[in-house]
């Protein structure tokens, strides 16, 4: 390295910068060197480096993909063979003065000229050539930060936040580095170090026009909401701290001054909140299933099936598909189904195993292995579903979170006359199952609002069986869940035999693993026609199956799915 160049590494990241480039190549000509990284550009950015390198001889180029604008960063660092970085953007200019007074401080000859760094024919540059001299550099724990003049069309603009700029570009590469960030990376600053703030600086091309300022506002809105998951987001936010920005920049950082191109600029800065917001309000917004399987599950019933499907039939958002997870029932119930399925609006599936008994958990897991859709409804085939049935489950599903819906009871009367209206017209009366949504009181109505309420506030996690051993209201007859978060946990238990208890402690294997509970209430409504309830002579013996998942905190039964 010739005494007469700057004892530092220009670092610069391109991507297609053909019009600013030229223009900041040269005025780092005297930087002992220039590491170019280029991220793909497709323009004359390239020929315009190397043609500088020509004339120049301290450019180096290498080429990487997009990682992030802070690992770029610290890649084209790596590269660096001096210990001192200054890091520029294409887009930035430095001046004359900036470079003078940097030669100061890096101890450079006055009046050196990077175009004699190879000359040999002085006595000086002979004396030198003896005598060997270290530059005076600064401390290593030495930061300088640089003034910006931010420039929109060709104009310095004072005003809209652009005005003072410092950006801390020149640091020692074996004291810090740049962060990860995606976007507005910056140089990390230990404890220790000490910032010093230059009076001269860079030009910058910030904008060249409002197109230039759209393209980088969503470039970067983008890069921004990736990287910040870990913060909140809402339309609230994203509307009021919008317009927040653009009084600021408009109003109290002077943006008015400026004419028409102040009122764009704060616009945009405020367009630029806006966007950021919303981006990351969308990725944090709960992954919604692409597709969905109802599972109905019965036994002998076929009469009341037919009012089940007769409800399905006209369901405002129809399921994927339609699966009967079928515990044993005679042949009628198989002619049934074979019935509907001739002429039903989604493919309806017969799924059968042998009536050896009580056996719901097997029969369940039948159906999930058969099961094509991404997100698993399961209800009884005793339920009849109000038209909103599968869009609000869906309205509400989210990965790991196991949705409880509610039931309506159906008083004996009403239950009875209407299998009995269902029978008299089974091919002719389709619609019997209607009476049951003028039934019941505020607990029967369908209500967003407060639907909304009781999902947001009803989260239950494994924390809770450190308080109590059952959790109550967990009923099979109306839930739902994604069903790669079922094949977690090697679906229902099929060592459950009888009624009772096989889907407390399906819930409770879901919270180990790290699932949620919520409750689905003034939604999803599903009304329960009555019949006498099931046997419960196994309850106890199934309780105990329960009880020892609770005492292992089970994340997995050994007969399941798999």
């Amino acid at each position: 390295m010739a005494h007469s160049t700057l004892p530092i590494s220009a670092t610069i990241l391109v991507k297609n910068a053909q019009d600013t480039l030229r223009e900041c190549l040269d005025s780092l000509r005297e930087f002992d060197e220039i590491i170019l990284l280029d991220n793909g550009s497709s323009d004359e950015t390239l020929t315009i480096a190397r043609e500088f390198n020509a004339t120049y001889g301290n450019l180096v180029i290498h080429t990487s993909g997009f990682i992030g604008f802070g690992a770029l960063k610290n890649l084209a660092v790596s590269y660096a063979r001096n210990d001192w970085i200054f890091s520029i953007d294409s887009d930035e200019v430095l001046e004359s003065a900036t470079l003078a007074r940097l030669k100061e401080l890096f101890g450079v000859p006055k009046g050196a000229d990077s175009k004699d760094r190879d000359s040999k024919t002085s006595e000086s540059s002979a004396l030198d050539s003896q005598t060997p001299q270290t530059p005076q550099t600064p401390p290593p724990n030495t930061l300088f930060a640089l003034p910006r003049k931010n420039l929109y069309k060709g104009e310095w603009i004072k005003a809209c936040g652009w005005y003072p700029d410092f950006v801390t570009r020149i640091f020692h590469k074996g004291y810090t580095r740049f962060n990860d960030h995606l976007v507005h990376e910056s140089i990390i600053l230990p404890q220790d170090s000490k910032l010093m703030r230059l009076e001269c600086g860079l030009r910058h091309y910030a904008y060249d026009n409002i197109t230039h300022l759209l393209q980088k506002l969503q470039a970067y809105s983008s890069l921004w909401a990736e990287q910040n998951t870990h913060k909140s987001a809402s339309p609230l936010k994203a509307i009021t701290r919008s317009i927040w920005s653009f009084v600021r920049s408009y109003a109290f950082k002077k943006g008015f001054l400026y004419g028409y191109k102040g009122f764009i600029i704060s616009v945009c800065n405020a367009l630029g909140v806006f966007f950021k917001y919303m981006k990351l309000y969308e990725i944090k917004l709960p992954k919604k299933p692409h597709s969905c399987s109802l599972i109905i599950t019965t036994y002998n019933q076929k009469e009341r099936l037919a009012l089940v499907l007769d409800s399905v039939r006209d369901l405002a958002v129809l399921p994927t598909e339609v699966l009967i997870a079928d515990d044993g029932s005679r042949e009628d119930t198989r002619e049934l189904i074979e019935s509907y399925a001739r002429d039903f609006p989604c493919p309806l599936r017969h799924i059968w195993h042998e009536d050896r008994g009580f056996r719901l958990s097997a029969i369940r897991n039948a159906a999930i292995r058969e099961a094509k859709g991404e997100y698993l409804i399961i209800i009884d085939g005793d339920m009849i579903l109000h038209p909103f049935f599968v869009a609000d489950h869906l309205a509400f599903a989210a990965p790991r979170v196991f949705v409880q819906g509610s039931r309506v009871i159906v008083d004996s009367p009403t239950s009875e006359s209407m299998l009995q209206e269902r029978q008299e017209g089974e091919k002719s009366e389709k619609s019997a199952y209607k009476r049951v949504f003028a039934l019941g009181g505020l607990k029967a109505k369908r209500c967003g609002l407060l639907s909304r309420l009781v999902y947001a506030t009803s989260r239950v996690d494994s924390k809770v069986f450190a308080k109590r051993e059952l959790i109550k209201g967990i009923r099979g007859c109306n839930m739902s869940f994604f069903k790669s978060d079922c094949e977690a946990i090697n679906g229902f238990n099929e060592g459950f035999v009888g009624w009772g208890r096989e889907d407390s402690e399906f819930v409770a294997r879901f919270l180990f693993a790290g699932g949620a509970l919520r409750r689905l209430k003034f939604g999803a409504l599903a009304y329960h026609i009555y019949h006498p309830e099931n046997t419960r002579d196994l309850l106890e013996s199934n309780h105990q199956i329960y009880l020892e998942t609770i005492r292992t905190k089970a994340t997995f039964c050994q007969k399941g799915l798999r």
